[in-house]
C-alpha cells in the first residue's frame, strides 16, 4: 500500500503545527517546471524537507525559530511524518497585491511571495487552504532515493495506510479559529 505525501519546508511544517500557518502558495518544483504544481489529493501527509529552506524568506516570528527546527531533523535516513491535511479549497492567481494580501495566514515574507510569483511567471500561483491535523503518534519513515528531488508529491511505500488513518488526531486550530480564517481569506479573494 501506498499513502501520498506534500513535500514541505519543515519550518512550514512548522508552521501549520503551531497554527501560524494556513495556506500554502505553490508552483511545483523544478521538476514540474513545465506542468506547474498539481493538486492530485484532497488529503495527504506533509513530509517535512530540510533542504532549499531559507531563514531569509521568512517573517520575523518564524525566522526566529528557524535554527530550532534545523535541529529537529531525524537524521539522513529517516524522516518523520506528523501531519495530516485536507484541501478546504483551492485557486490559482497571478495577482501579486492580492498574494501579499494574504500576509497573515502564512509564514513567508514580501521576498518569499516575490519569489514564487516570479519563478515560472506563465504558470498561475496556487492558493491552497488546509486544514491540518497532528497525528497521535509521529511515524518515522525511512527515506529512499525515490523521494528526493524538487517535486511536490512522493508516495510512502509498505506503510500502513489504516494505522495511518487511524493515527489521525485533533485539528490544529479550533472550529472559530478555522473558520476566521477562510472568512479572512475569501474577503482578500473577493470571493
Amino acid at each position: 500500500m501506498t499513502v501520498s505525501a506534500l513535500k514541505e519546508w519543515a519550518i512550514v511544517c512548522k508552521g501549520l503545527e503551531e497554527g501560524m500557518q494556513t495556506i500554502l502558495l505553490r508552483k511545483g518544483g523544478i521538476m514540474e517546471r513545465r506542468h506547474g504544481f498539481e493538486l492530485r489529493h484532497n488529503d495527504f501527509y506533509l513530509f517535512p524537507t530540510y533542504e532549499h529552506q531559507s531563514r531569509d524568506l521568512l517573517q520575523q516570528e518564524s525566522a526566529d525559530k528557524f535554527k530550532s527546527v534545523l535541529h529537529e531533523q531525524h537524521s539522513d535516513s529517516m524522516n518523520m511524518i506528523y501531519l495530516y491535511a485536507k484541501v478546504i479549497f483551492i485557486t490559482e492567481t497571478f495577482n501579486r497585491d492580492m498574494v501579499h494580501g494574504l500576509h497573515d495566514l502564512h509564514i513567508w515574507n514580501e521576498k518569499y511571495v516575490n519569489t514564487r510569483m516570479d519563478y515560472n511567471p506563465e504558470k498561475p500561483l496556487s492558493i491552497i487552504l488546509l486544514r491540518v491535523y497532528r497525528l497521535n503518534n509521529a511515524i518515522d519513515v525511512a527515506l529512499s532515493p525515490e523521494q528526493a528531488g524538487c517535486r511536490s508529491w512522493i508516495e510512502l511505500q509498505s506503510l500502513n495506510t489504516e494505522y495511518f488513518q487511524d493515527n489521525i488526531g485533533k485539528p490544529v486550530l479550533s472550529n472559530e479559529i478555522f473558520q476566521e480564517r477562510q472568512s479572512h481569506l475569501m474577503e482578500v479573494l473577493s470571493i
